[in-house]
């Protein structure tokens, strides 16, 4: 279930101060979110961060925090299936998929852009629902073929917030929709629930950021 969130390697970040919040232009913003995950430190395949790069960790995920539209990006998945959630689940499992979210996303995204070239545009805008698309093509060392990845951005009262990603075309919150209903369908919630909290457990273990 959960390797596909590894694709949140999509690059949905920044730490860079020069694009504003409120407003931005979707192709600088996007740009800004590449230059911040860039700024994450990926644990070291032998041993473990420093307590100084956890540190840095620590206010890289809170700027890339300001990027997510996490309210769309946790509900719209399980939106058929919130009649089936307790309140307590429901609100466990929306804590539990936005840090799996943090701790799978901003060290792979940042490790995927340090080795790789791209190039920006903007697509197509939705004027009455504040939507604009900004489309990447980006390759990695030692692939001979672009990836095109869309950016779907929306005005949320100040900010511009990122509440989808799509890549060649397959949009990643439609892929976690199809992972939860099969598992849902199978096991129930808690079988969700348990899947969920197993790989949180998991990647808590990377100690990526100060507790």
């Amino acid at each position: 279930m959960m390797k596909r969130l590894r694709p949140a390697l999509f690059v949905l970040a920044t730490l860079s101060l020069a694009v504003p919040a409120s407003a931005a232009d979707p192709v600088a913003r996007t740009e800004a979110l590449v230059n911040a995950f860039k700024a994450v430190k990926a644990k070291p395949k032998d041993g473990a961060l420093s307590d100084a790069d956890r540190q840095a960790n620590a206010k890289a995920f809170a700027a890339l925090d300001g990027f997510f539209d996490y309210e769309r990006i946790t509900k719209d998945p399980i939106a058929q299936h919130q009649a089936a959630f307790t309140p307590e689940q429901m609100k466990k499992f929306l804590s539990d998929f936005r840090e799996v979210i943090r701790l799978v996303a901003y060290p792979d995204s940042g490790a995927a852009m340090a080795k790789a070239t791209y190039k920006l545009k903007a697509g197509a805008k939705r004027a009455a629902a504040k939507e604009a698309d900004v489309e990447m093509s980006i390759r990695w060392e030692g692939e001979d073929t672009d990836t095109k990845v869309t950016f779907h951005w929306h005005d949320v009262a100040a900010s511009t917030e990122l509440y989808d990603v799509s890549f060649d075309g397959a949009s990643l919150v439609k892929d976690y929709k199809n992972q939860f209903t099969k598992i849902i369908d199978k096991d129930k919630v808690e079988g969700l629930m348990k899947k969920l909290a197993k790989k949180l457990d998991e990647k808590r273990k990377d100690a990526l950021v100060t507790p």
